[in-house]
């Protein structure tokens, strides 16, 4: 629960009548029915005032309350929990010298829920409380927080019939203040029902026209209308029609009745529409009536000073006007009624009201508040708009209010003036609005924008500084600046702080900000100072990415020195034509030749004739394609030998940086030295092969004339044994031989895959 800073609990809780208020049996029953519920010797219904708490009702606990320090109850407040359970209270350090627990009843457990209302504001808690720890069922917590909701409806009940009893008071004393207003101020009151058009007076009332209130008892409201000036009969009728159709205006109107001793007496009367029949007939209407005579005989004196007036208020642009207790205008010169026919679209006469209804009814009551002030005698002063609404322009103007004394010093009207300050009414608002767009400036700067004072306060900050240090502007504002510099940078801070104090502005200047979480946040910053003002201007920005990015192109450099200077393969960049515009230092190592002694000279020159004409066809591909490998080739060294080297060409003459063929080659001498030794290799290995495939073949064929022989029919069983014989010998030189052959394949098998 937050609650302002003008509010205080004792606010929340008086409209409730819950402090110092008797026990009730109906709270009382329901801490009786949460300790059976949850199983607990003790329940409590507490009230947590500003400095005590407060027991609405206890069960199974003597005392009526509790020190607020260590309270159970304050915490759950404080904290804005709708519960808190605490299975063991020794073992929580926050409530080990909370009176119960130290002593009777000696608490081990406790479980609160929150008396919320219905404004989200925390009134107290419901608690139950045992000397055992123990642990609440999940039906317990539920019955809690349900019996939690009902205390919170009792108190809101409660409230309602205390203010229901306020307002009944109220009620009564203002009826009777009124009838003793209304007495002592001599108005009269009437009620006039249409249908039966029955007029009621009040005795003052009657009095106004000369009777008594037997009287005018069965008086009839055509009756009352036959003793009004002829020539002020439309004017009433017009007011009451005007109030009937626009349901819920007051009507007023001025108008002269006949009294009962023949003299003429001024009413003023005022009028509203009480009740209806449907909606749109009236049923009753009720209002006042006043003598007014004393007040038109002032106002006919005061037409007199109006004809004086007249030619002095028409010579200035400014507006002046004035007005009779009735707040109807005596006098006015042409810039008033013109801003009048401005908002009325019509033209404002003296005797007219100006309060008029066609008015917004605030606008009414504002000036009618105005126009009191004067009449009860104030002099004073103030601003206002003057223009329409409607109007594209306005025009301010300051307003002075006087009462107008007559011969007896009595206030029989207001005289008003205003002076035109719209020229300086704009200036302030253009001071505003600058000053507002300069506040969103600030707010919505990605960057710290601040002002520190001689002594290094600081004097103003925007919100960036929540984001980047995790400080809000109220907590630095009226702090130390130096006090979140880091350790090791405040020196040289004080330093640059001297120079810019003695008029250097300062640029780019580096420093370390400890974060309200601790770390150390890198702050660039440019500052400069005002000495008429004695305040120093400062932009800060956040400056760990730059930090962080220079970090990594340390680390790119590191990795790219690595992999040019000392790595196996050489880097180099041609131009269209094949000359060498960079090469990498490992050149020294491929191929014994310096960068400077290959920068500015044709690759083809160093490359072998027989070779130049397929590497310059793969070289034309890179123009059209954005990779190309180029089979091996051999390339003249720093020594005169020739060296095998593969590359890779990578066309970036379209990247300004580059603007060339970026070739990434090896040494693959031994690679291909190697193969050609294994090329020889097989060569032989074949022809071992096809001899021993030749020499196969005689054996077989005389095999298979010794099978013919077996096959004739004739020969002797001991010939025919000494055949078989010859057949397995001669069988087993054969599959040796095979073998053999078999192996020299293999080996021939094993060296094409090699290549």
């Amino acid at each position: 629960m937050k609650w302002k800073e003008t509010t205080t609990r004792l606010d929340v809780l008086k409209p409730y009548g819950l402090l110092n208020s008797l026990p009730e049996k109906v709270y009382d029953d329901i801490t009786q029915l949460a300790a059976v519920v949850c199983g607990t010797e003790i329940s409590v219904i507490k009230i947590l005032s500003d400095t005590k708490l407060l027991f609405k009702s206890r069960y199974g606990l003597a005392n009526s309350e509790t020190p607020i320090e260590t309270s159970f109850c304050r915490h759950i407040i404080s904290t804005h929990l709708d519960e808190l359970i605490i299975e063991n209270v020794q073992n929580d350090p926050r409530f080990k010298e909370h009176p119960f627990v130290l002593s009777e009843p000696h608490i081990s457990f406790y479980a609160g829920v929150a008396l919320v209302n219905s404004n989200g504001l925390s009134l107290g808690t419901l608690s139950v409380m045992d000397a055992k720890p123990k642990k609440l069922e999940a039906h317990q917590k539920k019955a809690l927080h349900t019996l939690a909701k009902q205390i919170v409806q009792l108190f809101e009940y409660r409230k309602i019939c205390k203010k229901n009893k306020e307002i009944v008071a109220e009620l009564k004393s203002k009826d009777e203040l009124l009838n003793t207003i209304v007495e002592s101020t001599k108005i009269g009151v009437w009620e006039w029902e249409k249908r039966s058009d029955r007029l009621q007076l009040n005795k003052q009332g009657a009095a106004i026209a000369g009777y008594s209130p037997n009287e005018l008892k069965q008086l009839k409201k055509e009756q009352w209308d036959k003793r009004i000036h002829p020539d002020d009969r439309w004017v009433i009728k017009d007011k009451v029609d005007r109030c009937h159709a626009n349901k819920n205006d007051i009507y007023k109107v001025s108008y002269r009745i006949l009294h009962k001793n023949g003299s003429i007496t001024w009413i003023h009367e005022t009028g509203k529409v009480t009740s209806w029949t449907s909606p749109n007939e009236p049923h009753t209407i009720q209002g006042t009536i006043s003598d007014i005579s004393q007040k038109v005989q002032k106002d006919t004196e005061l037409e007199k000073v109006k004809n004086n007036q007249e030619a002095l208020i028409n010579s200035t642009k400014d507006l002046l006007w004035s007005i009779d207790t009735a707040y109807n205008l005596i006098i006015a010169n042409k810039p008033f009624k013109q801003i009048i026919r401005g908002v009325l679209k019509r033209e404002l006469y003296e005797g007219d009201s100006v309060l008029s209804l066609e008015f917004p009814q605030e606008t009414i009551h504002k000036w009618k508040s105005y126009y009191d002030r004067a009449l009860n005698g104030e002099q004073f002063s103030t601003k206002e708009i003057l223009q329409g609404p409607s109007e594209t322009s306005k025009m301010y103007g300051l307003v002075s209010f006087n009462p107008i004394y007559d011969k007896n010093k009595k206030i029989s009207g207001v005289s008003c003036f205003s002076k035109n300050i719209t020229s300086e009414v704009h200036a302030q608002e253009a001071i505003l609005s600058a000053k507002e767009e300069m506040d969103k400036i600030m707010n919505t700067s990605l960057d710290i924008i601040c002002t520190v004072d001689k002594d290094g306060f600081f004097v103003t900050i925007n919100k960036a500084c929540s984001r980047i240090w995790g400080y809000t502007p109220r907590e630095l504002i009226g702090r130390k600046y130096i006090d979140f510099v880091c350790p090791q940078d405040i020196d040289a801070t004080l330093l640059t702080e001297k120079k810019v104090a003695n008029g250097e502005k300062i640029a780019y200047f580096e420093n370390r900000y400890i974060h309200k979480n601790s770390n150390l946040i890198p702050m660039l910053w440019s500052a400069n100072w005002d000495e008429s003002d004695g305040i120093m201007y400062c932009i800060a920005r956040d400056n760990t990415e730059k930090k962080l990015a220079e970090q990594q192109l340390a680390q790119s450099e590191r990795h790219f020195k690595t992999l040019v200077q000392e790595g196996t393969e050489l880097i180099a960049i041609f131009d269209q034509e094949a000359n060498f515009t960079y090469v990498s230092p490992t050149s020294n190592r491929t191929l014994k030749m310096s960068p400077d002694s290959l920068v500015g000279t044709n690759a083809f020159d160093h490359i072998h004739s027989d070779d130049r004409e397929e590497v310059y066809a793969q070289f034309l591909e890179t123009l059209e394609k954005p990779q190309v490998y180029i089979r091996p080739f051999r390339f003249k060294n720093g020594v005169g030998d020739w060296t095998w080297l593969e590359t890779i060409a990578t066309n970036k003459t379209d990247e300004p940086s580059i603007n060339g063929i970026v070739v990434n080659t090896r040494n693959v001498t031994d690679r291909i030295l190697h193969l050609k030794a294994i090329k020889e290799q097989n060569k032989v290995l074949r022809a071992i092969s096809w001899n021993q495939s030749h020499v196969v073949r005689a054996p077989v064929a005389r095999l298979m004339g010794l099978i013919h022989v077996i096959k004739e029919e004739g020969l002797e069983r001991e010939e025919r044994e000494k055949i078989l014989n010859f057949i397995i010998d001669s069988a087993e030189e054969i599959d040796s031989v095979i073998k053999k052959n078999v192996e020299q394949t293999a080996k021939i098998t094993d060296i094409e895959n090699l290549k």
